[in-house]
C-alpha cells in the first residue's frame, strides 16, 4: 500500500479491542531534527514534499479505532505541539496526557498511570508515520492481559508494541530514557510482518521518503 501526500489510505475495517488504551509516544525533544531545520518533527511534513500533511497526524490516522482510547502522550512545555493538537483532538478522537519528562521511559509510566487498561497498552512512537494501519490492527489484536507483542520485519524487531496489563509494575517502574526494552528481552510475541514501516522512524529530514515512496523502505531494510 503506497500513501500520498493526501494521506489517502486504503480502509482497513475492524472494531476497536475491548480494554485497550493507545498511547502515542510525542514527548521527546526531537533534538537532530531540530538542528538541522529547527522545526518539531512532529509538525514537520511527513514526506519529503513540503506540502505533505504533519508526520504525527500520518501517525494518528493509523491508529485511528483500533483502541477504546487513543492517548497522546505530550510534554508541558511544547507549547506549538500543544496547539496543534488542541486544534484536532476532536477530529482525531484524541486524548492527552501531559507529561514533565526525564525520558521515554518516565512518560511512558506516567501515561499508564493515568489511563489503566484493563487488556493493556499498544505503545507506539509518534515519529513513525509509515506503518500501515493493518499493521495496528494485527498488533492490536494479538494482544492479551499477559502477553508482549512485538512486530518484526525480516528479522527486526519493531514498532508500535503491546504491552498486557499484568506489566502494570514493571511500566510504572520505569525512569529515564530506555522506555520498555528491558520488558522485550523475556519471552515475547514476535509478529511477522510485510511490512517495513514497523522499523521507520524520522530522526532526521533527510529520514523522510518521497512521495510514493513507502516501497523503498524494503530496500532500505537490511535482509538477515
Amino acid at each position: 500500500m503506497e500513501r500520498s501526500s493526501r494521506l489517502s489510505r486504503s480502509v482497513v475495517v475492524h472494531e476497536p479491542v475491548a480494554g485497550l488504551c493507545a498511547l502515542v509516544m510525542a514527548a521527546g525533544q526531537g533534538s537532530r531534527y531540530r538542528a538541522q531545520l529547527d522545526v518539531d518533527k512532529l509538525l514537520a511534513p511527513w514526506l519529503a514534499e513540503s506540502d505533505s500533511p504533519p508526520v504525527l497526524l500520518a501517525t494518528l490516522i493509523a491508529l485511528q479505532g483500533v483502541a477504546e482510547r487513543l492517548v497522546v502522550v505530550a510534554s508541558k512545555d511544547n507549547p506549538a505541539l500543544l496547539d496543534w493538537l488542541d486544534c484536532h483532538a476532536r477530529e482525531l478522537n484524541i486524548e492527552l496526557c501531559l507529561v514533565q519528562t526525564r525520558g521515554l521511559g518516565h512518560s511512558l509510566s506516567q501515561a499508564v498511570e493515568r489511563y489503566p487498561a484493563s487488556r493493556g497498552w499498544l505503545v507506539a512512537l509518534g515519529d513513525m508515520p509509515y506503518v500501515r494501519p493493518e499493521s495496528v490492527v494485527r498488533i492490536a489484536g494479538a494482544m492479551t492481559e499477559d502477553n508482549l507483542v512485538v512486530p518484526v520485519f525480516r528479522g527486526q524487531r519493531g514498532h508500535p508494541r503491546g504491552i498486557g496489563s499484568r506489566h502494570y509494575a514493571s511500566l510504572r517502574a520505569l525512569d529515564g530514557d530506555s522506555g520498555a526494552q528491558g520488558l522485550f528481552s523475556g519471552p515475547v510475541l514476535e509478529l511477522e510482518l510485510a511490512d517495513p514501516g514497523v522499523l521507520q522512524d524520522i530522526d532526521r529530514p533527510q529520514d523522510r521518503l518521497p512521495q510514493g515512496g513507502l516501497s523503498s523502505l524494503i530496500h532500505q531494510c537490511s535482509i538477515p
